[in-house]
This record gives C-alpha cells, sequence and structure tokens, in this order.
C-alpha cells in the first residue's frame, strides 16, 4: 500500500525535536541580533570598537559560543527533518521526490523573498539548493554518506591550505567591496529602500564565495549528519542511555570550553603567525571547536529534555521549534523595521549588550505567543503556506 502523503498532525511531532529545535532558533536569533545592527562587510570591525569589558565580553561569548554552533544545530535538525520524512514515505520514492522538491522549491521563494525585501544573511535559499543535493544522494549507503559528512566538513580547511600554493584561488574568509562602515550605516539607517535594497544585494553578492566555499559545504556535512543521525536512530539510543550520553555531553562540552579557552595556544604552538598555515590551523581548531560544542549542545539538551525538571524549563521551546520558518521570518521583519530607515533607523546604534537584552527579550515574547497561537491553529502562517503549498491540501 502507498503510504499517503499528508502533512504531520501536531500530535504526531517528537517533541524532543521540537525543543531541540527552538533551542537552536535561540542561539541563530542571539547571533543574528548582531547581524542585524551592523553591516557583513566590517562585522569584526565594528564591534571590535566597543572596549569595555561589558561589551567584549559579550560579543566574546557570542562568537566564542553561538556563531556558527547554532546555525550548525539548526542545520543537522533540518537533515533530521529531511530524514523523518523519506523514512515516512520512502515505499513510494517517486512520489516523495516530487513532494520533497516541491517542498525545496517553496523554500527558495520564502529564501528569495527574505533576500529581497528583508535581510542578507538568508539561509533559506542556501538550504533550499543544498537540500536537493541531499535529496538526490539520500539512497547512498550510509558509510559512503557518514564518510562524505566528515569530509565535506573539513573541505573548507583544505581549501583555505591549497589556497596558500594557488593564490588565484577566491578567498574563501572574506568579502570585498569598495564601500565603507561609515556609508552602510548612513544607507540603512536614514536612506531610501531603493538605496538599502542595493545595498542588500551588493552585500549578499559580495559574500557569495563564503557562501559557496566555506558556508554550503559545512551545511551539507550537517544535513548528511542529521539524516543519519536519525535514520540509525540515535534518538533512540540516547534516550535509552541518558546517563553514558550525559557524561560523553560533558566531556565534549568541557573540551570545547578548553578550545575556546587555549585557541591561541594551540594554534601557535603548531604554527607561528609567519607561517603561510597559520589560517588553516586557526581555523582547524575553530572547526573541531565547533563540532564538540554542537554535538554536546545536541546531546545535552536531548537528554535534559527527558528529565522532569528541565523538561519543564525546556518545554516552551517546542512552540517555537513548532514553528521556526515564521519565527525566522518574523524575527528578520520586526529588527529589519527596528534598524532601517523605513522604520526606526537604529542601525549601528545597539551595543553588545544591549542586542544581547533584545534578542533575549524578543525570544521570550515569542515563545509566549507562539503558545497562545498553537493553541488555537494546528500550525504557523508560514508553515500552514509551505506545507498548503507543498501538499495542495490540509
Amino acid at each position: 500500500m502507498k503510504p499517503v502523503f499528508r502533512a504531520t498532525n501536531p500530535n504526531e511531532r517528537i517533541e524532543q525535536i521540537d525543543i531541540l529545535r527552538g533551542f537552536a532558533l535561540f542561539g541563530v536569533f542571539f547571533v543574528n541580533a548582531f547581524g542585524f545592527n551592523s553591516s557583513f562587510f566590517d562585522f569584526g570591525g565594528f564591534y571590535s570598537g566597543f572596549h569595555d569589558s561589558l561589551n567584549s565580553s559579550v560579543f566574546n561569548f557570542m562568537t566564542s559560543y553561538a556563531a556558527d554552533k547554532f546555525i550548525g544545530l539548526f542545520s543537522f535538525l533540518f537533515g533530521v527533518g529531511f530524514s523523518i520524512m523519506y523514512l515516512k514515505y520512502k515505499a513510494d520514492e517517486k512520489h516523495f521526490f516530487n513532494l520533497y522538491s516541491r517542498r525545496l522549491l517553496i523554500l527558495m521563494g520564502f529564501g528569495i523573498i527574505h533576500i529581497m525585501f528583508f535581510w542578507a544573511g538568508d539561509i533559506l535559499f542556501s538550504y533550499s539548493l543544498i537540500g536537493f543535493i541531499l535529496l538526490f544522494l539520500r539512497k547512498l549507503p550510509s558509510k559512503i554518506l557518514f564518510t562524505l559528512s566528515i569530509l565535506m566538513y573539513f573541505f573548507p580547511i583544505a581549501y583555505i591550505a591549497l589556497s596558500v600554493s594557488y593564490s588565484f584561488l577566491p578567498d574563501a574568509l572574506s568579502a570585498t567591496s569598495n564601500i565603507k562602515m561609515p556609508e552602510v550605516i548612513d544607507i540603512y539607517s536614514n536612506g531610501t529602500y531603493l538605496e538599502i535594497l542595493k545595498l542588500r544585494l551588493s552585500e549578499y553578492f559580495a559574500f557569495r564565495n563564503i557562501n559557496l566555499i566555506y558556508y554550503a559545504p559545512k551545511i551539507f556535512s550537517l544535513f548528511l549528519f542529521g539524516y543519519l543521525f536519525y535514520k540509525h536512530k540515535f534518538f533512540d539510543k540516547i534516550n535509552n542511555s541518558k546517563s553514558k550520553y550525559f557524561v560523553l555531553s560533558i566531556i565534549l562540552l568541557l573540551s570545547g570550553i578548553a578550545f575556546n579557552t587555549y585557541t591561541s595556544d594551540i594554534v601557535n604552538s603548531i604554527a607561528n603567525i609567519k607561517n603561510p598555515y597559520y589560517t588553516t590551523v586557526y581555523m582547524m581548531v575553530f572547526e573541531i571547536t565547533n563540532v564538540l560544542l554542537i554535538l554536546s549542545y545536541t546531546l545535552m539538551v536531548l537528554i535534559l529534555s527527558q528529565v522532569l525538571f528541565f523538561k519543564n524549563i525546556l518545554n516552551p521551546l517546542k512552540y517555537i521549534g513548532r514553528m521556526s520558518l515564521t519565527n525566522y521570518l518574523l524575527y528578520s521583519i520586526v529588527f529589519t523595521t527596528l534598524m532601517y530607515s523605513y522604520g526606526f533607523g537604529k542601525f549601528g546604534s545597539f551595543e553588545p549588550w544591549q542586542l544581547a537584552i533584545l534578542a533575549t527579550l524578543f525570544f521570550a515574547i515569542l515563545t509566549v505567543l507562539c503558545e497562545i497561537w498553537l493553541k488555537r491553529y494546528r500550525f504557523g502562517p508560514f508553515e500552514w503556506v509551505w506545507r498548503k503549498l507543498t501538499y495542495l491540501r490540509m
């Protein structure tokens, strides 16, 4: 019998995954708040201008324990979501392929609208394109996919090392532009809508090499890992051996903290700053740190969400997780309205500690609103559109 292709009912959802997705989205919000307040052209340079201990600590915490980690976790969960759908409908490969292709094309449409009208830091367009690669490779043996996942995650490191000898290769870690930060601040906070649109598209285009060479392989790697993680029932394995995996999560977390704390010492013990491969070594240490922290965050949330005391604390995250697309887009709508001239024109005016509070406060309000919404409706508004167009019925 062929499976019935329909949207998943709320009572069929896996709460652990929704909680983890909500947790990941909080981290994405925390990091993106800094992006909405500054340009990609000189992100680090802008925030390095805050020398006081409070702002320096907040920014360093964001870059050390949130940046790349939460978007990595979010990417992993995209792969998990794909795995859930595929295992549910794989009895009819042709129909699943058509269904998921349509789903990705609709996501691509959301991404294009997001880039055009709101923010250059969009991930939806990239997710849709990379999702097609996952779709085409889904039938490969797990060992091959796992090996490919590891290779693709560290591909940017190999590329950076290769670029030392082949200087004609595009730079994987920087975006070049003639525009300067004062001009960016002036356009976003005082410019016309068309000037802002032109600058936003310029930012997106300027970051094409970083998105393609550095981020895309890592996203694809984590898509694969999430797909395999659910396919091979690791959620069940973790739930059945909580103590063992909790100890592992602590070891991973402490190792990640150690790598973060002693990054410079580790890198300098391998290569001095004059070594042409210094950046390669630094990025290798950085990516190992990312892996340690992504895994520790994942395991810790999964385990604590099964302990009654912590489950009561984490449980509200499931409402955010169930409406992740709506929340992601709504966050951009609210923060671009706050930052850009057609709203309140506050671009570049917030300090790191203020951004941290803004992101946390917005997330808290959003959690309450999501709970109220989901008590009345089955899906978030953008999720409803996505499912309506994907399944062509509800």
